[in-house]
This record gives structure tokens, C-alpha cells and sequence, in this order.
């Protein structure tokens, strides 16, 4: 979709490969990822902010749209339990609800406070979350050198 959305625009460069294992030779203006980084451990995770950060041009963002854990385990069971209401009344056959439950056991949600500070410490300034929905959120680093 990406590609036929972008079709013709010589600014946009597809790489197919492990992100998180990928050498990386050029710089580029904005890192974008979207329910992918949940599927790391927090250190695997750490280690790619930083390399999103080596990679980026001055000026350069990263945007992170991903799930996250609860700030407590109250707020927690509060998202999980909002996400499956909705999930449920979504209009998904009941084998495809079942599939993404099953899904959700291989997740690795860590908490938005912690992936922030991952996010100031590789370098990034401007760190944010710009949106949060329940278990849901976007994530905003800039780096200026």
C-alpha cells in the first residue's frame, strides 16, 4: 500500500530487512515504525532508539506508534479490558478474535515512561507521547545536533 501510495516520489526509499539487525549506511530525515517495536525486549529495544538516533539527520524524527504498558497495574488491566470490550464488539468472527488474543501472548509492552527515557537517553530532545489511546501510544523524538 505504502508503495503504491508513494509511487513516483524519488524521496521514499523502501529497505525490506530486520530493522533491528540491518546496517544502516545512509542518514534519513524520519524513522517510522508501527506496531513492530513491541515485539522486543526492553534492551533490544533500547538499543534501537539508539541506532534510530545515529541514523537520523539533524533535525531528523522518529516516530513510534506502538502499544505500551500500563502506568500501574490498575491503569494496565483498565486499558487491556477497554481494548477487549472493543474487540469484541468489533464485528470480528469469534476465530479471529481468539487468533489475536493468542497474538498478544508473544507481545513485550513496556511502559510509556520507561520508553520515553530510553528515547532522552540515546539523545533525542523533544521526547513526548503526542497521543495515547488506552494501551495505545505515539511516540515523538527529534534530534538536533
Amino acid at each position: 500500500m505504502a508503495k503504491d501510495r508513494f509511487r513516483g516520489n524519488s524521496n521514499v526509499k523502501y529497505i525490506i530487512a530486520d530493522y533491528s539487525k540491518y546496517d544502516f549506511t545512509e542518514k534519513y530525515d524520519m524513522i517510522v515504525s508501527a506496531l513492530s517495536i513491541h515485539h522486543l525486549e526492553d534492551e533490544e529495544k533500547n538499543k534501537l532508539y539508539k541506532k534510530s538516533y545515529s541514523i537520523l539527520k539533524e533535525n531528523g524524527i522518529f516516530i513510534n506508534a506502538d502499544q505500551v504498558h500500563g502506568e500501574t497495574p490498575f491503569i494496565d488491566n483498565l486499558n487491556k479490558t477497554t481494548w477487549r470490550h472493543y474487540v469484541e464488539n468489533s464485528g470480528l468472527t469469534e476465530e479471529e478474535i481468539l487468533a489475536g488474543y493468542e497474538r498478544t501472548k508473544l507481545d513485550k509492552d513496556s511502559k510509556l515512561d520507561q520508553q520515553l527515557e530510553w528515547l532522552k537517553e540515546a539523545g533525542f530532545c523533544d521526547v513526548s507521547c503526542i497521543y495515547k489511546y488506552y494501551h495505545f501510544a505515539v511516540m515523538f523524538g527529534r534530534k538536533i545536533v
